[in-house]
C-alpha cells in the first residue's frame, strides 16, 4: 500500500527535531521518518548524514532486513559545547536570538534562549555565536512596552522544548475572562507580539483550524509534558496558517474558516509609516490620488486587537468596509471625545478653579 505522503516542515527544522529525539535517547528508523517527517528512504539518508557530519556520533543498528538509528552507546557522553549545525538552522536561530534581544534584558528572554539554544546545540565552529551576540548588543529597546516574565525562564524552556519536539504539554492558566484553568495542548510555536510572548497551543482533538494563542506570562506554573503523542506535522503546518490568517494572537473564530475582508484608507500623513509595516501576503495596498493608502487585509478570528489598533490612528484612517466595523470605531471615537471633553471641564472647574 502506498504511504500518504505527509506535509514537510523546513529542513533546518526537521533536522533540529531529529537531533533532539536523538539527544534526549530516542532512536529512528526508516518507518518513523516517513510517518512523522514525510522523508523518503534516501532524503532520510542525506538528513541523518548532516546530523552525524555536526558532530552527533549517530550510528545503525540492525534490526532484521532494517536498521534504527541512534547515538553510540560509548561516545554519546559528548560535550554538547561542541556540537554544530547546518548553516540552515543557523539562520532559524539566529532570528530566534534577534527575536529574544528585542525584549529588555531584566525580563530574562534572552537568558531563556541562550540556555535552551545554545546549551543544546551550542553554536560553534561556524563563527556565528560571535555575530549573534553583536546583534544582540546592537538592538535598543526605544520604547519598553514589554510584559515581566522575571522567574518564569522554565517555563519558556519548557515550551520551547515542547515546541521543537512536538510534544503534549499540560498548562495551568489564569484567564482574564474565565479565570484559572488547566488545559492540554501541542505547542505548535512561540509567537512575540508588542512585547508580549504567546505560545500558539493545539488541543488534542483538535486538526490545527481552531489553534489558539496563550499568553505566557498567565501560564502559573512549569508545563507538565505528558504523554507520547507527537503534533502530527501537517497539523502544525495547518495551525500555523490557522493563526496567519489573524490578527495577532486573536482567538479563532467561532465560525470555522469564516474571514472577512477590511478596507481601511490611510491619509498621505500616515501612508509612508503604513509602507514601512511588514505585512502578510493576504493583505493588498495601492496608493491612491490623494497620496493616501488603500489596504485590504483578510482576516478571520476575533477582531478586538484589530480593532484597537485602528483607534490608535485616530483620524489618520477610515474604514470603508465592513459598514458595521467603521460604526463601531466611530462610536468608540464619539464616547472618547465626549469623556476628554467633560473630564476636562470638570478638572478645570473644580481642581483648578476655572470659570
Amino acid at each position: 500500500m502506498a504511504r500518504a505522503r505527509a506535509a514537510k516542515l523546513p529542513k533546518d527544522v526537521v533536522l533540529l527535531q531529529l537531533a533532539l529525539v536523538l539527544l534526549h535517547g530516542g532512536r529512528l528508523d526508516y518507518d518513523r521518518l516517513a510517518d512523522e517527517y514525510g522523508l523518503e528512504r534516501r532524503t532520510a539518508e542525506r538528513y541523518l548524514a548532516c546530523i552525524k557530519a555536526a558532530g552527533l556520533p549517530v550510528h545503525s543498528v540492525r534490526v532484521g532486513r532494517d536498521a534504527e538509528f541512534a547515538l553510540h552507546h560509548l561516545r554519546s557522553r559528548l560535550d554538547l559545547e561542541a556540537v554544530d549545525v547546518s548553516p540552515m538552522a543557523v539562520k532559524s536561530l539566529s532570528l530566534l536570538l534577534v527575536a529574544a534581544a528585542l525584549l529588555p534584558r531584566n525580563l530574562g528572554v534572552r537568558e531563556a534562549v541562550d540556555t535552551t539554544v545554545r546549551a543544546a546545540l551550542r553554536l560553534r565552529g561556524l563563527k556565528i555565536a560571535g555575530e549573534l551576540r553583536r546583534l544582540e548588543d546592537a538592538v535598543v529597546v526605544l520604547e519598553n512596552e514589554a510584559k515581566d516574565y522575571t522567574g518564569r525562564e522554565d517555563i519558556f524552556e519548557v515550551l520551547f522544548d515542547a515546541v521543537l519536539e512536538g510534544k503534549l504539554v499540560e498548562i495551568d492558566y489564569t484567564s482574564p475572562r474565565s479565570g484559572p484553568e488547566r488545559r492540554r495542548l501541542h505547542p505548535a510555536t512561540i509567537g512575540l507580539y508588542k512585547g508580549g510572548l504567546y505560545v500558539l497551543g493545539v488541543d488534542v482533538d483538535d486538526d490545527g483550524s481552531q489553534a489558539r494563542w496563550w499568553a505566557i506570562e498567565r501560564i502559573d506554573q512549569v508545563p507538565l509534558v505528558v504523554g507520547d503523542a507527537l503534533l502530527p506535522t501537517e497539523v502544525r503546518l495547518r495551525a500555523l496558517a490557522s493563526a496567519a490568517r489573524r490578527w495577532g494572537p486573536a482567538r479563532p473564530s467561532s465560525s470555522l474558516g469564516a474571514e472577512q475582508v477590511v478596507t481601511l484608507h490611510f491619509s498621505p500623513q500616515a501612508a509612508p509609516y503604513v509602507r514601512a509595516r511588514p505585512w502578510h501576503s493576504a493583505v493588498d495596498a495601492e496608493p491612491w490620488s490623494d497620496g493616501g493608502l488603500r489596504v485590504s487585509v483578510r482576516l478571520s478570528g476575533e477582531t478586538l486587537m484589530f480593532e484597537s489598533w485602528l483607534l490608535s490612528w485616530g483620524a489618520q484612517v477610515q474604514v470603508l468596509r465592513p459598514l458595521a466595523l467603521a460604526r463601531r470605531l466611530a462610536d468608540e471615537h464619539e464616547r472618547a471625545a465626549a469623556g476628554h471633553r467633560a473630564a476636562a471641564a470638570a478638572f478645570a472647574k473644580h481642581v483648578l478653579d476655572e470659570p
